[in-house]
């Protein structure tokens, strides 16, 4: 994804802290999927600094809404939150299509290079 430097921190969380960390920080009311915190005043592609909250819950939620896997979606929400640390943003519609465009086409490089079903059997 063309990053050179990175000092990240992803938080797993379930949907009860998901909904206290939306509230307490995006004044949002309920659970979300991902919620990312950027630290750079000017953003850069390849320079990531942030912190990274991703829902579990909400994983698993989706993955049976878009019959896909938990595993699938918290690597969707994995990318989804380099892109906003990359300035990427999905907003408005416009910028959303751009967005979901390069988060389509990483789920499914990084899905090409791993063998899912060997991670999903390793558990």
């Amino acid at each position: 994804m063309g990053v050179k430097k990175a000092e990240l921190s992803w938080y797993f969380v379930n949907s009860k802290r998901m909904a206290r960390v939306n509230e307490k920080y995006l004044g949002h009311e309920g659970s979300t999927d991902v919620i990312t915190f950027q630290y750079l005043q000017h953003p850069q592609k390849d320079i990531l600094f942030g912190d990274v909250f991703i829902c579990i819950d909400e994983a698993h939620y989706y993955a049976k809404e878009f019959h896909t896997t938990p595993q699938s979606e918290t690597l969707r929400y994995l990318i989804h939150s380099i892109l906003h640390l990359q300035d990427f943003d999905d907003i408005d519609p416009s910028d959303r299509k751009i967005m979901k465009s390069h988060e389509n086409k990483w789920v499914k490089w990084i899905e090409n290079q791993l063998d899912m079903e060997q991670i999903l059997l390793k558990r």
